[in-house]
């Protein structure tokens, strides 16, 4: 009380009373000297600089006057959003979506995860390169691993040398841990020797993306100003793929603080068509899957970061629903909205990486146990899929869909309120307090975060409120209009990328070649909460029937 009194006495009372205007109504504030005679003037009343300059006072930060024009077009366009929004909700009661929590609810107590995968032959080595060997399946890996016909040891040397010689040319790998991956792989073939077989993970070595904690290792979040940041413990996720015995090759790129596939050493390659960036923000982790440097590798998504680099690279990536994975140890984005998955090259290998880190944790109040229960299915007689606007009716691949057995139909969804974003943008500045308040954000180049972080300053918390109303909203109409579907699909990454987002549902990539002009095409799958192993059965049987994701990139 004594600290906000004494802040308070450093502005006049009108600078007071016109921050406050702003703050509590997140309307325009009044310029200097302009007729405050009644609420309908002020809101009419343009924003200028010295406005921003009074509301930095009341929020306790300063910023350049170059810094504020940059960021004023920003602050005028979220207070059209702020109007927005509150036209949707009149006098209704709304309870916001925090803590957030999807539809479906918490923790189910005792849940465990299993997992069986299609009948694999162990592959002969005797015509297969060194190369072919890389680009084979998780599950085809494991089965060499396990009836001994290759050593962890050999496996993890072909990725660690695909690393080296092609990592730089596509600029996906931030660190290499080659002395880790090699102790890990030794250690493996050690208890393989023994018979302690761990799972198909046991000996496969993976990159994981640079904004998971890794004990003394760099971890750099793909920004400037934490290029030589090192923690002193691992992310949940990391421990998790340790105890299934996994190899860790790489931390890989990302877009800086996960936005795009701009990082401080340069822009991560898309391996099928090098002039073109990979996409963000899991860009290395999708990049160095679709080029064969690492079996799989985990990526992170809070806006599109899993699903659109895997359609530009065309891998296989799982965004698992809100909760699933624990993010104890990864870096902070948007508190409601970052989701962890798998990036493989094939369906099945998703369900077990995904099995092998799904679970709550206590260092996630997010994190919840459900039950992941994945076999495989020979048809989808009995299913029910929707197709949105964006894919043909005569579509190939619902002509697949349907010669499986399911029964598809069109399915529209409601326009999600552009408002609702706010939400990202305020989480995001709020991670990003620290930063934003430092001179180091000035070493973030080439990125919008700077401006968005300043401007997300100058929204209101009753705003902030207002939208997760209207989020909560949302979640209830989609799976409204969801029905009894149990997944639907769409074109490239597709028109509910927002919403499913924001609902916190499961969504995976399947890629579909390409039109011929170098440009990725794909498929999503969107499934219901929680029903990951429902979604990744549709997954499999619509993948296989192409041969999309077995072919290579020319590197």
């Amino acid at each position: 009380m004594i600290t906000l009194r004494a802040k308070c006495y450093m502005l006049s009372r009108k600078d007071l009373f016109r921050a406050s205007l702003f703050a509590s109504l997140g309307s325009v504030i009044p310029a200097a000297g302009a007729n405050l005679g009644g609420l309908a003037g002020a809101q009419a009343t343009e924003i200028t600089l010295d406005d921003l300059k009074v509301a930095e006072k009341l929020a306790g930060i300063s910023f350049t006057d170059e810094e504020r024009k940059a960021l004023l077009s920003d602050v005028k366009q979220q207070v059209k959003l702020f109007e927005g929004v509150r036209g949707q909700l009149g006098t209704a009661q709304v309870t916001p979506g925090i803590h957030f929590e999807t539809l479906a609810g918490g923790s189910i107590p005792g849940s465990k995860s299993r997992v069986q995968t299609s009948a694999t032959k162990t592959p002969s080595l005797t015509s297969l390169t060194e190369e072919d060997i890389a680009f084979l399946s998780t599950r085809e890996q494991a089965k060499l691993i396990r009836d001994r016909k290759i050593t962890s040891v050999e496996l993890t040397r072909i990725y660690l040398n695909r690393l080296k010689l092609y990592g730089p040319k596509l600029e996906c790998v931030v660190t290499l841990t080659e002395d880790l991956a090699l102790a890990q792989a030794k250690q493996a073939d050690d208890e393989i020797a023994k018979g302690k077989y761990r799972g198909p993970l046991h000996g496969i070595p993976y990159g994981i993306k640079d904004l998971f904690a890794t004990k003394g290792i760099k971890t750099s979040w793909g920004a400037a100003p934490y290029q030589n940041q090192v923690l002193d413990y691992d992310a949940v996720v990391v421990q998790k793929l340790r105890e299934a015995g996994a190899v860790l090759c790489a931390k890989l790129t990302l877009g800086a603080l996960a936005l795009g596939d701009v990082w401080y050493g340069g822009v991560t390659k898309n391996p099928w068509n090098p002039k073109q960036g990979s996409s963000g923000s899991s860009a290395g982790s999708c990049a160095a899957t679709a080029a064969g440097l690492v079996s799989f590798a985990i990526g992170t998504e809070t806006l599109g970061s899993i699903c659109s680099p895997s359609l530009r690279c065309r891998t296989t990536g799982l965004r698992p629903t809100f909760g699933r994975v624990s993010r104890t140890g990864a870096m902070e984005l948007a508190y409601t909205m970052d989701k962890v998955g798998p990036i493989c090259r094939e369906v099945e290998d998703c369900a077990i990486v995904f099995a092998a880190i799904v679970g709550a944790d206590s260092g996630d109040p997010a994190s919840v146990d459900r039950p992941f229960n994945y076999r495989p299915i020979r048809d989808l007689k009995g299913f029910k899929i929707g197709f949105t606007s964006d894919v043909k009716a005569d579509d190939p691949f619902l002509k697949n869909l349907v010669e499986l057995g399911a029964t598809v139909q069109p399915v529209k969804f409601a326009a999600y309120d552009p408002g609702l974003l706010t939400i990202l943008d305020v989480e995001c500045a709020s991670a990003f307090d620290e930063l934003t308040r430092s001179p180091r954000l000035n070493d973030l180049k080439n990125s919008p975060w700077p401006a968005t972080f300043r401007a997300a300053r100058y929204v209101p918390a009753v705003e902030y409120l207002q939208a997760q109303r209207i989020r909560a909203n949302l979640m209830r109409t989609f799976e409204s209009e969801f029905g009894d579907l149990d997944a639907f699909v769409g074109n490239g990454i597709g028109q509910t990328i927002v919403h499913v987002n924001l609902t916190g549902h499961p969504q995976i990539m399947i890629p579909q070649g390409d039109d011929g002009k170098g440009n990725s095409l794909g498929k999503c799958l969107i499934g219901r909460l929680f029903k990951e192993d429902r979604l990744l059965q549709i997954a499999k049987l619509a993948q296989e029937a192409t041969d999309f994701h077995r072919k290579r990139p020319t590197l």
